[in-house]
């Protein structure tokens, strides 16, 4: 169903301030479930990125430090919301600095194993869904590849978006839109794991959530993007709980797993030239393969 431009500003409201209410729920879904039994499975590839990723976390630890050192005599309540907290500096930091927010892709990249696995044991408890010998090689170097694919076109798309808005926007609203704008596309790498596991296409995935859940995307990807700051346990746990609450909201939200993707006119057209164009190849093949059994 198509929704005019206010109805999704109402939809994409209510479903931002619930993806952030589904995070305590997630913490203890994995917990009670024990997600993080299999991980053994991905072997030694998989476990050494996710080594190099929290490695990458420690670089981290010297920002905190470092600040720690600047307002050690302040009071308690002047670190936590001050205009000059860590929380606030992080989310400055966010927005003025290109170094971090490469940064957040690469440690995305490295925990793909994780990401990957909590994502489908999740939906293995909540939709009965499993993947056949999907801890081999093969499924996970797919996923790999994919994530890598969809950081390449989350930061395009990410700087194209921010360049625009220093343009064309006063600096506080900028400000909020920059942050507002990588928020969104961390939440869109977390929540193509989700659309990956019903075969959509990147493409397809982008315009999926655009279209219907960029609430959730925006409430998926601020809190990983304040977690990514946190040094190794923020780094680790960020993604991973950040993949679980992908899951559940999209499980509650989303009818993916009902109908499946639903392709628009355009899209069916030119789904219909590919399969017209595979099968013309597959019957090539055939056709040569008959003529040397023949010869």
């Amino acid at each position: 169903m198509k929704r005019d431009r206010l109805t999704r500003l109402k939809y994409g409201t209510h479903e931002f301030f619930y993806t952030l209410m589904t995070f305590p729920r997630a913490w203890r879904f994995m917990r009670n479930h024990r997600l993080w039994r299999g991980l053994r499975q991905y072997g030694w590839v998989a476990r050494g990125l996710v080594i190099v990723g929290i490695i990458i976390g420690l670089t981290m630890i010297g920002e905190v430090v470092n600040w720690w050192d600047e307002h050690a005599d302040a009071s308690l309540s002047a670190m936590a919301i001050g205009s000059d907290s860590l929380l606030w500096q992080w989310l400055q930091e966010g927005y003025e600095s290109l170094s971090d927010g490469v940064l957040n892709w690469v440690v995305l990249v490295l925990l793909e194993v994780v990401i990957y696995h909590f994502m489908r044991q999740t939906l293995k408890v909540v939709l009965d869904k499993d993947v056949e010998a999907a801890h081999t090689f093969k499924p996970f170097f797919q996923a790999q590849k994919r994530m890598i694919k969809v950081s390449l076109v989350a930061v395009t798309l990410q700087e194209i978006l921010v360049g625009l808005s220093e343009e064309l926007l006063p600096g506080f609203i900028d400000w909020w839109f920059a942050l507002a704008v990588q928020a969104a596309v961390l939440g869109f790498a977390i929540a193509d794991n989700y659309s990956e596991q019903f075969e959509l296409g990147i493409r397809q995935s982008l315009r999926y959530f655009y279209r219907n859940y960029i609430g959730i995307c925006l409430g998926l990807g601020l809190p990983l993007f304040l977690m990514l700051k946190v040094p190794v346990v923020g780094t680790v746990l960020g993604p991973l709980v950040t993949s679980v609450a992908a899951a559940i909201v999209l499980r509650e939200k989303s009818d993916l797993h009902i109908v499946g993707y639903q392709r628009s006119a355009k899209e069916q057209r030119r789904y219909d030239k590919q399969e017209a164009k595979r099968q013309r190849k597959a019957d090539r093949k055939a056709a040569r393969r008959a003529r040397k059994q023949i010869a």
